[in-house]
């Protein structure tokens, strides 16, 4: 018999060992599953607090606000002429309205209302 005959020659496929579906996956794809979630938790991170400059510079200029105290028989078509007579009446409700979270037209004599004013 020849020797040559006797020596098996192992290549990297034949090293005994066999990679089924789960190993694969537990070799490959979940390593390359984890940089994929640290890859767009990263680019939500800074797309989020790259975005916080310009979101707050696009505001504008700041209004300037009152506080007035509700008498009795007054309304938001009043409080709004006499905190911002030049000024449209109806712009100056609805701004009165989101000053102070509004649901509706009630007012009660001594509340505190949050006015914007010209300025």
């Amino acid at each position: 018999m020849s020797t040559a005959a006797s020596v098996q020659i192992r290549t990297a496929g034949s090293a005994g060992y066999h990679l089924n579906r789960r190993g694969r996956f537990l070799l490959v794809g979940f390593p390359v599953l984890v940089l994929v979630v640290l890859a767009a938790a990263a680019a939500a991170f800074f797309g989020i607090n790259g975005m916080a400059p310009a979101a707050a510079s696009e505001e504008g200029p700041s209004r300037s606000v009152d506080s007035v105290t509700v008498g009795y028989g007054d309304t938001l078509w009043d409080i709004a002429g006499r905190s911002a007579p030049d000024a449209s009446r109806n712009e100056t409700i609805l701004r009165i309205g989101e000053l102070n979270s509004l649901n509706g037209a009630d007012l009660q004599p001594g509340q505190v209302l949050f006015v914007p004013t010209n300025g």
